[in-house]
């Protein structure tokens, strides 16, 4: 398939023709239809009304056939079963609704009156759709714990669990984990493996001095991949600190730190619902369930435990020794100490000019601190030297998410200077990297560089290095959800449906980054984290597929979605992007984009 009929694939859809019963036909027709219609001065707010009284009439077609859980009744105290399943049907939006029909019944410049009917033997299919959601949400969770993503894991299973509450009989769903062959009970087991995650969980000071406490965040004994906390600082609770590699730390007023503070595992995720209407609307209805082993205190002040640092897990790559690597950690001292210190005009001879101005965005890249150097490894790669890594901690005023942790990577050039600052990888990106068949040891640090400095580059606004790095005639495709309107041949005729799939907008090279260069200018931050990454090599080219599970934050914005780079790393100092496309889900009709499209 050639590059020009896959873009025209993805960039044309066409319009289906609608049919549909007449409004006539579906009011007589009440044992077979349900029925609302609503009034409205736009097309949408009409529709809206419409569907409202749709899923009232659901709502009480279904109540004799629905269960709510124990947990909830005992929240609620005294429940009107058909009017709380019905606030769970309002969460069944236009986008989920995909088996009714819509009816313009009439309009005129000022009113329209909008009719929504569903056949009543297809009520179940608005059903299965969630329950699919459900198995999606517990199939990623699962792969997240395999990972060591705590906070992934439980985003994943506690969204899942309030979607599983808004179905008609929770209690009936089972889901099989295929790589075990075990059956689950989710609506038990959910929130049994929430608690057990929990309670696996354990955090230790590890340093603190006037303002500052840096902790260590263990799973099961090991270093934590991701993982998500707030704490009470006395006063307030803090925004969303991020946990990488097991290191996290906590912010005070400087002599201000409590003997005893308080934590909260983050596991709603409420502020990240945004980005899908499903999952928000389904969390602001269902009725919460507190975990109760999510929140622990910490006695700061006890003894600090300098052997979590030794837990940190060293990632199988294959690195070749450094010759003078007392001169090249001399150096680095020297920039960790003036970061320290604020003194910053101390080290430039340490830099080339590049590196210089990358430091200098750095230093700028909100309150930046350094938490520990002790796993910092020399490595000779060609004519460079990497030292990876130091860890640092960003912390930001404004974003629900408003600190980070990086393990930062220096690069230094055959002069000695330090040429190039990323931030790393997480171990598990970077172990499906070094895992990945019989590539070359070159060819893998390649690839882990590219991606490093790639992210690094939106954290820190280097649009110069971006434009430098897309070829001019490279693909840019970005996919937003959207629905249309299908006709469907069934038993009962034809009917009218919602289908999702993905609209999808090129992009010119000048487009993209004129677009990004805003983005930039209107965020105080932008962090950007990859995870499951999944690379293919092309025969006979230094040209790879990177695909790419993306978490994306801002002081504004975050989502989630799937990235895929096109890349070719013949000159590994001037990588040459030929396709970049970002889509919030897989496609219904073709999946991730991949290789095989290009």
């Amino acid at each position: 398939m050639t590059r020009t009929i896959v873009v025209l694939y993805i960039l044309i859809r066409f319009l289906i023709p609608v049919y549909s019963q007449s409004w006539d036909e579906v009011q007589k027709n009440s044992k077979v239809y349900l029925s609302g219609d609503g009034w409205g001065t736009t097309v949408e707010e009409a529709d809206q009304q419409a569907l409202a009284a749709l899923i009232s009439q659901i709502s009480v077609a279904v109540s004799s056939n629905v269960t709510i859980t124990d947990e909830e009744k005992n929240l609620n105290g005294k429940i009107d079963g058909v009017t709380y399943y019905k606030s769970k049907l309002q969460t069944y939006t236009n986008a989920t609704l995909t088996n009714t029909e819509r009816i313009v019944i009439s309009s005129d410049e000022e009113n329209f009156h909008i009719g929504r009917f569903i056949r009543r033997a297809e009520i179940n299919r608005i059903f299965e759709a969630r329950e699919r959601t459900v198995k999606e949400h517990i199939r990623l969770g699962l792969m997240a714990e395999k990972a060591n993503k705590i906070d992934d894991a439980l985003r994943n299973y506690y969204w899942a669990f309030n979607l599983l509450k808004t179905l008609q009989r929770p209690a009936e769903i089972m889901y099989t984990d295929k790589d075990s062959n075990k059956e689950i009970h989710p609506l038990t087991w959910l929130p049994e493996e929430m608690n057990s995650i929990l309670g696996s969980l354990d955090v230790k000071v590890v340093s603190k001095d006037s303002s500052n406490v840096d902790l260590m965040f263990t799973y099961k004994g090991d270093p934590v991949g991701s993982l998500d906390y707030t704490y009470f600082d006395g006063r307030n609770w803090s925004n969303i600190s991020s946990v990488k590699n097991g290191r996290g730390t906590m912010e005070f007023s400087k002599g201000m730190i409590p003997q005893n503070i308080q934590i909260k595992y983050e596991y709603a995720y409420k502020g990240q619902a945004h980005i899908n209407q499903e999952i928000k609307s389904v969390l602001d209805v269902v009725k919460n369930q507190p975990l109760r082993k999510a929140r622990v205190t910490l006695n700061v002040f006890g003894q600090q435990d300098r052997t979590a640092l030794q837990k940190s897990k060293k990632s199988s790559e294959s690195i070749s020794p450094v010759s003078n690597e007392k001169g090249y950690r001399t150096t680095l001292e020297r920039v960790v100490n003036a970061i320290k210190n604020r003194s910053y005009k101390n080290v430039s001879d340490c830099f080339s000019e590049e590196g210089m101005e990358m430091f200098q965005s750095l230093i700028m890249y909100g309150n930046a601190r350094v938490i520990n150097t002790n796993d910092c490894l020399f490595y000779q790669f060609g004519e460079d030297v990497i030292a990876r890594s130091v860890q640092m901690s960003f912390s930001f005023k404004n974003g629900i998410r408003r600190n980070f942790v990086e393990d930062v990577v220096f690069t230094f050039n055959k002069d000695g200077k330090i040429d190039c600052i990323a931030f790393g990888l997480d171990e598990k990106a970077k172990n499906d990297i070094l895992n990945k068949g019989k590539w070359t040891p070159e060819a893998r640090q390649t690839l882990i560089g590219f991606l490093e400095t790639y992210k690094t580059a939106y954290a820190l606004k280097r649009i110069d290095y971006l434009r430098t790095i897309f070829d001019d005639d490279a693909v840019i495709i970005v996919g937003h959800v959207a629905n249309k309107m299908v006709s469907v041949s069934g038993d009962n005729g034809k009917t009218m449906r919602n289908q999702k799939y993905i609209t999808t907008n090129r992009y010119t090279k000048d487009q993209y980054l004129k677009n990004l260069e805003r983005c930039f200018r209107s965020n105080e931050f932008i962090n950007i984290r990859f995870a499951n990454n999944d690379v293919r090599k092309a025969k006979g080219e230094e040209e790879y597929g990177i695909q790419i599970k993306q978490d994306y934050y801002s002081a504004t914005y975050g989502d989630e979605g799937y990235l895929y780079i096109q890349v070719d790393l013949e000159d590994r100092k001037q990588p040459i992007i030929k396709v970049r496309t970002w889509q919030p889900e897989p496609d219904p009709e073709f999946g991730l984009f991949d290789m095989g499209f290009w």
